[in-house]
């Protein structure tokens, strides 16, 4: 049995505090249920799967550009339909021109992560990300978030 304990002396997270800290440990250590996974959302690996499309992309490219203190190519972050066709043409969400412009993925790595998502799988534009990072939450995380 658990020994009582005064709840004057208890700091009771907001809701919002709850739902951040379980949504940044499953994101790190559980994504899609999967233990010691992480960032699934931020990586296309051989799915057919596009960050994209990201409606809001010439402010995110302008936020970029003040983070970054330089102006930023718009080719630099974005991918647009006829090269991104071209680079998966066996996955057909890529073959959908509604999917873009979508956030490019980097080429050099094999998951083909996002170019900012950090080597820690955080990501590095976090408190600026696009609003289809956002408010994107896989199924996983919503069933949890959804039990709160």
């Amino acid at each position: 049995m658990r020994p009582s304990v005064e709840t004057d002396s208890l700091t009771i997270p907001t809701h919002e505090a709850l739902s951040d800290a379980l949504t940044v440990h499953t994101c790190l250590k559980n994504c899609y249920g999967e233990r010691d996974m992480a960032g699934s959302c931020c990586t296309l690996t051989d799915r057919n799967y596009i960050i994209g499309p990201i409606r809001d992309a010439p402010a995110l490219l302008a936020r970029v550009s003040e983070k970054y203190g330089r102006d930023v190519p718009w080719d630099e972050i974005f991918i647009g339909f006829e090269e991104g066709s071209a680079l998966f043409p066996d996955r057909p969400i890529w073959q959908r021109e509604k999917s873009f412009p979508a956030l490019r993925p980097n080429m050099s790595d094999a998951t083909l992560p996002c170019h900012f998502l950090g080597e820690d799988n955080l990501c590095t534009i976090h408190d600026i990300r696009s609003t289809t990072c956002s408010k994107y939450f896989c199924g996983h995380l919503q069933t949890i978030l959804d039990a709160l």
